[in-house]
């Protein structure tokens, strides 16, 4: 298992967020590509370090059998991410995805039961802010007490609805009997729509959808 990842930052990659860091000439000249969660995106921005240490987080995807690396710069940062990939239906790329705010902030959210905090993360919706929160609540409190770059969730709002508007919208859908692979069909296919304005609540969105579904969508 790759733990951490010390050298040279060689190529930055905004699409995928990630770095590709040269360790050096002692391991054979080895290069790795490094993702990063958004928080840990922004605090290397302005400028771009020459030089890395990453804590990084080994993961091999079930139906991808191709590794990935997760980087952080604190080893606190680390543990966090592996205790909130283990809240049910979160998983690693979810949980990277939720990281756009400062791992800090995220702990003390969840020790307050600040579900409108959680909710605010990218794909993190009503239901799965109380997993978290029932999962982790006495659990991150030395996370919540970390001094690191304090982002907040609100400074990465999208103009566009959030995911997760999108995934309260699916789980209501699911309640109403629909399979999920329908809701989340409906759900892309609304979102994805040119002539439909973009919802701003799960209410709005997910009465668009079942007008979707009405019209023999």
């Amino acid at each position: 298992m790759i733990s951490r990842i010390r050298g040279r930052a060689v190529d930055w990659h905004e699409d995928s967020q990630s770095v590709e860091v040269d360790i050096g000439s002692e391991a054979g000249g080895l290069v790795y590509e490094v993702r990063l969660p958004t928080a840990v995106w922004r605090a290397l921005e302005d400028p771009r370090p020459d030089a890395l240490d990453l804590f990084t987080h080994y993961h091999v995807p079930d139906r991808a059998p191709v590794p990935v690396l997760i980087g952080f710069l604190r080893r606190t940062e680390r543990d966090f991410f592996r205790k909130l990939i283990g809240v049910p239906q979160m998983g690693v790329t979810k949980a990277q995805q939720a990281l756009a705010a400062s791992v800090s902030t995220i702990a003390q959210a969840i020790e307050s039961e600040d579900r409108r905090t959680l909710m605010q993360l990218p794909g993190i919706g009503a239901r799965q802010a109380d997993r978290i929160i029932a999962d982790l609540k006495g659990k991150v409190v030395e996370e919540a007490l970390l001094v690191d770059e304090g982002f907040d969730p609100r400074s990465q709002r999208p103009s566009r609805p959030t995911d997760a508007i999108a995934d309260d919208a699916g789980e209501a859908l699911v309640a109403l009997g629909y399979t999920r692979r329908d809701a989340e069909r409906w759900i892309a296919a609304v979102l994805s729509a040119p002539d439909v304005p973009a919802p701003e609540t799960t209410e709005e969105l997910l009465r668009t959808v079942l007008e979707h579904i009405g019209s023999g969508g």
